[in-house]
């Protein structure tokens, strides 16, 4: 079991492992994005503990190697992309800029079945072909969604229509219904 967790650990993008003991894991996270600091309080709020080792690396412990500490990961980074998200959304709203994602240096995914552009898009997966998404060959295998050539999240004025529809959905509304407001509305007029 503990092989299997150290082999789910390398596959996370920007994680490499440096060596497995019985005794602990040490990863390397220089090209994981997000610092061993700031990923070590993250994973603290979900109740997970991992040691700092020098400035990029995490130490896990035998008893912390379990499938949580994989979920945890997963969630951590989530809710990082959701973080990165706003920030993009209020950066595209303050300088009026449009961007896409061609760039990112963790594509195509962090976790089996996630798109980076995850991270920029509430509606990830949208599923819909028209916004230029489409299914690509993800680099663990397999396909992921990608919205690699999708734009219309970082238009402006479309930024603060969706961030407007966002903020004013109820408690168990379902944010599709924004999607379906402002994106698809959008594409049938093009």
């Amino acid at each position: 079991m503990k092989n299997d967790l150290i082999e789910r650990l390398g596959k996370v993008r920007g994680f490499e492992i440096i060596t497995s003991d019985q005794q602990h894991t040490l990863v390397d996270l220089r090209a994981f994005g997000m610092g061993a600091s700031e990923l070590i309080r993250r994973l603290s709020e979900h109740g997970v503990v991992v040691q700092k080792c020098g400035k990029d690396c995490i130490e896990i412990d035998s008893e912390s190697l379990k499938p949580e500490l994989i979920d945890a990961i997963n969630s951590t980074v989530s809710e990082w992309g959701r973080d990165l998200a706003s920030r993009n959304i209020e950066d595209v709203l303050k300088g009026g800029i449009c961007v896409g994602r061609r760039d990112c240096e963790y594509y195509p995914c962090h976790f089996e079945g996630q798109d980076c552009t995850f991270c920029f898009c509430p509606f990830y997966p949208c599923n819909d072909e028209r916004t230029g998404g489409t299914y690509v060959e993800r680099s663990s295998g397999g396909k992921v969604w990608s919205c690699v050539d999708c734009t219309i999240i970082h238009e402006p004025d479309v930024a603060e229509e969706v961030l407007e529809g966002l903020k004013a959905l109820k408690p168990g509304e379902d944010m599709r219904s924004v999607f379906e407001r402002v994106i698809v509305k959008r594409l049938r007029t093009r």
